[in-house]
């Protein structure tokens, strides 16, 4: 993949009111639509506050639950203990789901504390989420990855147990906490790795490689993937993918969507015998072609649909006036 390409030419404008970037920059280059948000700590900086509002927000949930179980009656305070990778316990469902969606406030608190930057340059070079795109990518993206899920759960390791795997009131529940709080997840958790994992990779080196291949262990660290090398390798491709899709478009719908229609069917089915990650056990091969058939699909029709060349990535127009500075 091609380094990210070079100004397509420059604004004049007076040296005390920069209104302008310099740059036609690329989505993990947005930083330095301002020279004082690409200074070389700021990453270091957005990645302290969002992991120190990360902590705070899961003592929070973590803390709430526990609170609830005792002063519920008949109930063990311990049972979140013990409910742990349960797909089928609303309890455990909650939890995961709760501690991934917050995610979402740390992120946007890590830039605008410690990158002194607007939020908007997160999520993509237009400022803004782009619901046009958003609705595009869903009916490409969803209906693939819902047909890798199901595929998935047919050829995985536990097909003669396929059914549910709890009562039918924890089943509902885990569905409608799943439909409620993975988008949730999904965004925060790309708000997380590929806008500030991704810009912070930017802000020092301009090959978008750089910034799509870094965020990519990163992502794996404490998820309990280790367990199954499917489900690890899965996660990395999809990470990966995700990468690709960010660069391309030019901000996080599209990686929103892949994260949703991956880890969120899977934890749609995982009730009913699915795995509980994508492409554990047998389920590897179906979940890995999906991914990439969703990726290569989308890289293409986004090239098209924007004009762009297969190495390049959709950028902001350097006529496009720089976001205002922030006052804190």
């Amino acid at each position: 993949m091609p380094d990210a390409p070079a100004a397509t030419g420059s604004v004049d404008v007076p040296h005390e009111d920069r209104s302008r970037p310099e740059i036609a920059a690329p989505y993990h280059r947005l930083p330095h639509l301002r020279p004082e948000w690409a200074r070389w700590f700021r990453p270091l900086l957005t990645a302290g506050a969002a992991g120190v509002a990360q902590v705070v927000f899961a003592y929070l949930v973590l803390i709430g639950v526990v609170t609830v179980l005792a002063i519920v009656p008949g109930v063990d305070p311990l049972a979140i203990g013990r409910s742990q990778g349960d797909p089928a316990s609303p309890l455990s469902v909650f939890v995961a789901l709760a501690l991934g969606a917050f995610t979402l406030p740390a992120a946007l608190l890590g830039v605008r504390v410690g990158g002194w930057r607007p939020v908007s340059t997160l999520w993509s070079v237009a400022g803004r989420v782009r619901g046009e795109l958003l609705r595009w990518g869903a009916v490409r993206v969803l209906p693939i990855l819902a047909l890798a899920a199901v595929v998935g759960l047919l050829v995985g390791p536990d097909t003669g147990r396929i059914g549910p795997r709890g009562s039918a009131a924890a089943i509902i529940g885990v569905l409608v906490l799943t439909v409620l709080l993975a988008p949730l997840r999904a965004i925060g958790e790309e708000l997380v790795f590929r806008g500030i994992g991704q810009q912070a990779i930017g802000t020092w080196l301009r090959s978008p490689v750089w910034a799509i291949v870094v965020p990519v262990p990163l992502s794996l660290i404490g998820r309990g993937y280790d367990a199954d090398p499917g489900a690890l390798g899965t996660a990395a491709l999809i990470s990966l993918c995700s990468g690709v899709l960010a660069w391309k478009s030019g901000g996080l719908e599209l990686p929103i969507l892949l994260q949703l229609g991956t880890f969120g069917f899977a934890a749609l089915l995982a009730p009913f015998g699915g795995p509980l990650f994508p492409g554990a056990g047998a389920s590897v091969l179906p979940w890995g072609l999906g991914v990439l058939v969703v990726t290569v699909l989308l890289v293409l029709a986004v090239g098209s649909r924007f004009a762009l060349p297969l190495g390049r990535g959709l950028c902001r127009s350097e006529q496009e006036p720089a976001p205002e500075r922030m006052r804190i």
